[in-house]
């Protein structure tokens, strides 16, 4: 079994800025300690739609504790809270108004808090959630904390190992950012027998009689580039999109022609406030100029602490500097050739809600 190693850059006391940034993370934990969080943390329910639920069910396991939790939220931090994100215009048609107000910011707390549990536990280098758990005990984990789909069944977009099923880790703070993506990567695995190697998320591990997913729909869809003016590139042809939205700062990408390659990478940046939350999403492959074939291909994310995000914004996707920023945590890997449908459809799906990107490879 492969336990992965540390991580080294070259920028000077990156391994004290990175210790500071965890120590602050922990810092950061919610002054108040909700009894509901670790519920909320493995279920597969985003907590804006299963916690107005609970609150109406007072035959639901978890309804004293969630009584308990809004009952006991510190009325300054609420009322901060309140006035910094605006509450007020979403709360109108609600007669109980100070219930509501509790609500988004609980909701607000705990998504915040699984987030950094989450980033947490993906920065170790020890054998953390899930492959610590009893049921993985005999699972072959992979270099980078990545484990092969074919040891799985596929159950639906999910992974099922013994009677407890599995999920992709999420690729931002979003609990259902990977949700397409697994769609992608399942569809592949059926239809060609692709072999991914994927990253499993740390807080889904559900038995089969307690699975009970959320479902989404959303066209997430790529047509043909100028495949051919690609394949003569004689130099790097790169792009920044500004983003839009709050939770993201821009997005790069380059092209690079090496010898009977050509490398493609991309990278959705963060915003500085969300970086405590999430890390980028990081997408690379690797075009064969002679089969016109993708023959790798891999989605990450990129986590920043501040210097480091600083360090970021200094470059671009394609200069050298940006390799070595951040610690990179993949969520799926591919190495098998794959057509240029196969590959727009798994960078459309990583990459969800990146409308530059759609439009990109429209």
């Amino acid at each position: 079994m492969h336990r992965p190693g540390g991580h080294s850059n070259k920028f000077p006391n990156l391994a004290n800025a990175r210790r500071w940034a965890q120590l602050s993370a922990s810092r950061i934990k919610m002054a108040q300690t909700f009894l509901t969080l670790e519920y909320f943390k493995t279920s597969l329910i985003d907590a804006f739609f299963d916690l107005p639920d609970i609150m109406g069910d007072s035959t639901h396991p978890q309804y004293e504790n969630l009584q308990n939790d809004i009952k006991n939220i510190n009325t300054e931090d609420l009322e901060l809270f309140v006035a910094e994100n605006n509450i007020d215009r979403f709360i109108e048609r609600f007669e109980d108004k100070d219930l509501q107000k509790r609500r988004f910011y609980l909701i607000e707390k705990i998504r915040n808090q699984i987030a950094i549990d989450k980033i947490d536990i993906l920065l170790r280098t020890d054998l953390s959630l899930p492959y610590s758990s009893n049921n993985l005990r005999d699972l072959s984990i992979l270099e980078n904390s990545l484990v092969l789909a074919s040891d799985f069944l596929l159950y639906g977009s999910a992974f099922k190992y013994g009677d407890y099923i599995y999920h992709l880790c999420t690729s931002t703070d979003a609990s259902n950012s990977s949700y397409w993506i697994a769609e992608a990567i399942a569809q592949l695995i059926r239809k060609r027998n692709i072999k991914f190697k994927v990253r499993l998320d740390p807080f889904v591990e559900k038995h089969t009689s307690d699975y009970s997913p959320m479902f989404y729909k959303m066209t997430v869809y790529g047509t043909k580039l100028d495949w051919e003016k690609l394949l003569d590139l004689k130099e790097d042809e790169h792009g920044r999109w500004m983003s839009e939205r709050q939770d993201t700062q821009w997005t790069d990408y380059v092209w690079r022609p090496e010898k009977d390659e050509i490398h493609f990478t991309c990278e959705e940046l963060p915003s500085l406030k969300d970086i405590l939350y999430r890390g980028s999403r990081y997408f690379h492959a690797i075009f064969d100029k002679q089969t016109g074939l993708i023959k790798h291909c891999d989605g990450a994310i990129r986590i920043y602490n501040r210097y480091e995000y600083e360090e970021r914004l200094k470059f671009h996707i394609r200069n050298a500097e940006v390799r070595k920023t951040g610690k990179r945590i993949k969520l799926f890997q591919v190495d098998e050739t794959i057509d240029k449908f196969d590959f727009m459809k798994l960078i459309t799906s990583f990459m969800v809600w990146n409308h530059d990107v759609y439009d990109y490879f429209n």
